[in-house]
């Protein structure tokens, strides 16, 4: 290693002891101490007297999806039916019919429920898909459905009226939409996403954020392999770790890993206790854990069950968005991770109040049970679908308070420390949790203040400079 592939980070505390420098490799950390000596050629920079903290991870992410919403139309504000549909009649007025329009953050609760023939009414000829905001569903109107041949298509995800026709409405159909959209335009519009994944990025590293966990299921070879190029060009300089089913090449990148298989559960189609633990003992053959996306409690009970009979094998549970008595008991005595969502109670809380009976709010995205009965608890963004800021979830975390004001399950709430450190677990095994100390990966955050300050008001705001190996990726 020469002395230009090390940083020295000067003036700034670790730990809360001020006055030290770091000097990072690489991959690790190198040394830790005051007034080091700087090398010939090595880059400095000054801390400024602020704590340097391990990069946050994000542990949950979609990038593809976070990409395409930021060039989507947003209609998550609308209050009502009525606040929807002159939204979305703007936005067809203003677009053209050789081009889709794609609108996110529909939420039937607020906005009504929509079908291709509400959408006709509103959009007319311009090809529409709107997303739930949970990024299950999508609804196409007349137009969009005749161009993708939906009514060709014999997925069970297509929703049909009594009629067979399709209603609009495609459930868990992400990957067979977007090969149609990619027919459609004549090729994945690579460049495109490129330039809105280095925006996505220099926007996460000014929030501190050195690394993802993309949870995106159903990856396949191309996917791995372009994330892999754009990962050597430069274009995401974070480091990223893809789930992915077992059996896909290695990425072509260091900064890129594999990790676990994502299975995503839906209550109508729950498979057999029997069925998803032989499912979960495959892919351990293989030498792949299980990451399972768990939204409710009759997915987390099966899936506990599922993984007892299968024999665990480092494996994740996704969201834990109900946890009943009992179950966190479980989970700790099986060894299964928990990966949450703290930004759901703070930007959702306000349904959660209407739609959740009182007795079950404590339940809801738990956080301080979980971690008292022992288990590895780690927390991501589920942007776009939650807040992308990492420190927004910090703050939910310590809080556990909604918008209108009101906390939901208060024994949930945690430490400023315990709440960062949701964010601070070794991305490849979320029972480790990262440190600033010699042999430690060295991605790391500059803070502008000391920490105990930072926590007392979290905000991206107090991030000086992001770095990831040696290279100081963003300085604000």
């Amino acid at each position: 290693m020469t002395h230009d592939q090390t940083l020295l980070i000067r003036n700034v505390a670790v730990g809360g002891r001020p006055g030290l420098d770091v000097r990072a490799g690489p991959e690790t950390i190198l040394e830790v101490g005051p007034s080091l000596p700087r090398r010939s050629g090595e880059q400095v920079v000054d801390g400024a007297g602020g704590e340097v903290i391990p990069g946050l991870h994000d542990h949950h992410v979609h990038l593809r999806a976070a990409v395409a919403s930021r060039q989507s139309v947003d209609v998550s504000a609308a209050a009502n039916p009525a606040e929807f549909d002159a939204m979305v009649l703007a936005a067809a007025a203003g677009a053209s019919p050789r081009t889709w329009l794609r609108i996110t953050g529909w939420y039937e609760h607020a906005a009504g429920a929509i079908d291709r023939h509400r959408l006709d009414v509103l959009t007319g000829p311009v090809p529409v898909r709107v997303q739930h905001r949970s990024g299950a569903m999508w609804v196409l109107n007349s137009a969009a459905l005749r161009q993708a041949d939906v009514d060709g298509c014999d997925h069970p995800g297509v929703e049909r009226d009594d009629h067979g026709t399709p209603t609009g409405r495609l459930l868990r159909l992400d990957d067979w939409l977007r090969g149609r959209l990619a027919t459609l335009s004549g090729a994945r519009s690579a460049d495109g996403f490129a330039v809105g994944l280095a925006d996505y990025a220099d926007k996460a590293a000014r929030a501190g954020i050195t690394g993802f966990t993309d949870a995106t299921p159903g990856r396949d070879q191309a996917d791995v392999d372009e994330y892999s190029t754009l990962a050597e060009a430069g274009v995401l300089p974070q480091r990223l770790l893809l789930m992915a089913p077992p059996g896909l090449r290695r990425p072509g990148s260091a900064r890129v890993t594999l990790g676990p298989h994502k299975l995503i559960l839906d209550d109508a189609t729950l498979p057999t206790t029997a069925n998803l633990a032989a499912a979960i003992a495959g892919a351990h053959r293989l030498g792949s854990p299980f990451a399972i996306h768990c939204v409710t409690a009759e997915q987390l009970l099966v899936s506990i069950a599922a993984i007892e009979e299968a024999g665990p094998a480092a494996d994740r549970i996704e969201h834990a968005g109900i946890v009943p008595p009992g179950c966190a008991q479980k989970l700790a005595q099986l060894g299964i991770a928990v990966v949450t969502n703290p930004g759901f109670i703070a930007d959702r809380g306000h349904d959660y109040l209407r739609e959740v009976p009182a007795t079950e709010r404590d339940w809801l995205y738990p956080c301080a049970s979980l971690i008292e009965a022992g288990i590895a608890v780690a927390a991501g963004t589920d942007a776009p679908f939650g807040p992308a800021d990492p420190w927004h979830c910090i703050a939910a975390a310590m809080t556990r308070r909604a918008a209108v004001g009101t906390v939901l399950g208060r024994p949930e709430r945690v430490s400023g420390m315990r709440a960062l450190r949701l964010f601070l677990a070794d991305p490849g095994d979320v029972r480790q949790t990262r440190a600033v100390a010699p042999g430690q990966p060295s991605d790391m955050c500059i803070l502008r203040q000391p920490l105990r300050s930072v926590l007392a008001h979290p905000s991206a705001e107090a991030v000086l400079a992001t770095i990831v190996g040696s290279q100081v990726i963003t300085r604000t």
